[in-house]
């Protein structure tokens, strides 16, 4: 069974994790912090989303572990090859796997809850939830897409917002920073689809990527909070001004209206 006083536990191992590398490799430090904060920050989300839904207090612990591990993987992944792209490096998803069980950390929980950790943190990067026999690896995989989604819109939109000032082209994945949208990026908005990471060729193909995981939220609380929180109205401010982009502005306004409207 999963308790308060071992998430206590999971919180200050976190902690002197990623300070370790911190120590190391003061130099690409900024970056790792940011990836810490945002583990930080997908917990805060994933616990919003539960709350909402009222779970119990064994279930949302697991979910809080879940948010606070889902991108362990990221520190050694950014060490090694200081990039966040999973295609140039390593899977950071199965990183992070890695290191929870090269430490031992979950080494109080039952199998299941490790399973469970496990396949959520692995199916939360990818490009859909992978079929699972248990029903609860499902509920808490589309539980992390939520909380990490939500997350890298207050954390990019941030960045657009201050990007004239500072570039940071790891957040941009190494993209190049041209006015070009491409086609299949453009076809899987207009479908209501998830763009594939491996379709982007620029920074604005990445900024419609973000903008189509509005089509994967899996819960009601999910979309209203981002329609609240406005991040795609300020993703839409840092694409260029042209027919794709209204056309997708329409499209998304669509969804929202049609969502939050008949469920609120």
């Amino acid at each position: 069974m999963i308790t308060q006083k071992i998430v206590e536990t999971y919180k200050f191992w976190f902690n002197d994790y990623v300070n370790r590398f911190i120590k190391e490799y003061p130099d690409l430090s900024e970056n790792i912090e940011i990836k810490a904060n945002h583990c930080w920050q997908v917990r805060k989300e994933i616990i919003g989303i539960i709350q909402n839904l009222k779970l119990n207090e064994e279930e949302s612990l697991l979910a809080e572990t879940i948010g606070l591990f889902h991108d362990v993987g990221r520190f050694k992944q950014y060490v090694k090859y200081q990039t966040f792209s999973d295609s140039k490096s390593q899977n950071h998803a199965e990183l992070g796997v890695e290191v929870l069980k090269e430490n031992s950390v979950l080494k109080d929980l039952s199998d299941e809850n490790k399973e469970i950790i496990y396949k959520s943190i692995l199916n939360h990067s990818r490009a859909e939830i992978i079929p699972d026999e248990n029903e609860k690896v499902i509920f808490y995989s589309q539980l992390i897409r939520d909380a990490d989604k939500l997350d890298i819109w207050r954390l990019i939109t941030e960045y657009y917002m201050v990007k004239e000032q500072k570039t940071n082209k790891t957040l941009e994945l190494e993209l190049p920073d041209k006015e070009e949208i491409s086609d299949q990026v453009y076809k899987a908005i207009l479908n209501n689809k998830l763009v594939l990471k491996e379709s982007m060729k620029t920074l604005n193909d990445f900024k419609l990527l973000q903008i189509g995981w509005l089509f994967d939220l899996n819960f009601k609380y999910s979309i209203k909070r981002l329609f609240d929180k406005k991040y795609l109205d300020k993703i839409f401010d840092a694409l260029p001004n042209n027919q794709k982009v209204n056309e997708i502005k329409g499209i998304v306004n669509k969804y929202f209206k049609n969502h939050i409207v008949l469920s609120y």
